[in-house]
């Protein structure tokens, strides 16, 4: 008979954390501490996120989180909710035991006033999502890169990394004629000041790149064997401030890393980096929603334009 329970962060116990971070090693086949989880999920608006756990005769067998964030609807705050960490044991892997802890977790954010769910899924558990959970789309997140040395990026080709240095350098000073100054206006965004009070102390290692009024964050990791550096954020977002902003981890990184890279949604043509074909990129990002509570938003939440959306809304990185 399985067993299913909603608790808070605050409310879980170390014992209640190994289980679900051994079900976590199990799942992605990566390592989590406590600290680290509590780290991630009690850095919230609220001090504490929503968790379904679903137990059979006392054994964890599946695991959905939901964080609360303040966004702002022209300039009007309201409760979103990210729905991640989906995970369930091998022999349960069912649609009903998913579709269960993700209601339990919603009807819980509703009653503490969320009033939308808002997801990354990928693309296994997308058509899931739309035709079992009765999420929508509001769009697909853009990669884009510029290769600095890509041998590092493909050993293959490392006898290449003098011509990619050189193409990244070209790249990189033609930026410097990026003139658009205007602010992107955007319906939908995060309420930055208690976003950045909270978002940069889930992980470790990001760094911050200030020109006049603009700033951006970024963090470099060794992701899948490339030593990558993140741009997660930059705000207020503009052609000018964003190019300016990636030349400025460029200066500071080129000697160490392998390639700079942006997920998100950019309304304008950047000319710092270039944007990936979505046929070849190695991961789709799938920006999804589901109102918790009708007649709050109107169809320009489904829109992707409005958005002000990129890796920090996510946890990736």
């Amino acid at each position: 008979m399985n067993n299913l329970v909603i608790k808070k962060t605050t409310e879980l116990t170390s014992d209640d954390i190994a289980q679900i971070n051994q079900l976590y090693v199990a799942v992605f086949n990566h390592s989590r501490t406590e600290e680290e989880f509590r780290s991630q999920y009690e850095n919230t608006p609220f001090g504490y996120s929503y968790h379904a756990i679903l137990k059979e005769e006392g054994e964890l067998i599946g695991f959905h989180s939901g964080i609360p964030f303040y966004y702002l609807n022209k300039g009007e705050r309201f409760v979103a909710g990210l729905g991640i960490n989906t995970m369930t044991a091998e022999g349960h892997r069912d649609f009903f035991n998913v579709r269960d802890m993700f209601v339990a977790c919603e009807q819980a954010m509703k009653e503490e006033g969320c009033v939308l769910r808002i997801g990354f899924p990928n693309d296994k558990s997308y058509p899931v999502l739309k035709k079992g959970f009765k999420y929508k789309d509001i769009g697909k997140l853009d990669t884009y890169f510029l290769p600095i040395r890509i041998g590092g990026i493909k050993a293959s080709l490392r006898v290449l990394n003098p011509l990619s240095r050189l193409f990244s350098w070209c790249v990189i000073q033609g930026s410097r004629l990026s003139g658009n100054k205007t602010v992107c206006d955007f319906q939908y965004q995060k309420e930055r000041a208690s976003f950045d009070a909270i978002r940069y102390k889930w992980f470790d290692g990001y760094q911050v790149v200030e020109k006049g009024n603009a700033k951006a964050r970024y963090r470099v990791s060794n992701h899948e064997g490339v030593q990558t550096a993140f741009v997660v954020d930059v705000h207020p977002m503009s052609k000018h401030n964003f190019d300016v902003l990636v030349h400025e981890i460029y200066r500071r990184e080129r000697k160490s890393i392998d390639l700079i890279m942006y997920v998100g949604h950019l309304t304008f043509k950047p000319m710092s980096l270039l944007r990936m074909p979505h046929k070849i990129e190695p991961k789709h990002f799938n920006f999804t929603c589901k109102p918790l509570v009708k007649d709050v938003f109107d169809d320009t939440l489904y829109d992707i334009d409005n958005w002000d959306v990129n890796l920090s809304n996510y946890d990736l990185i």
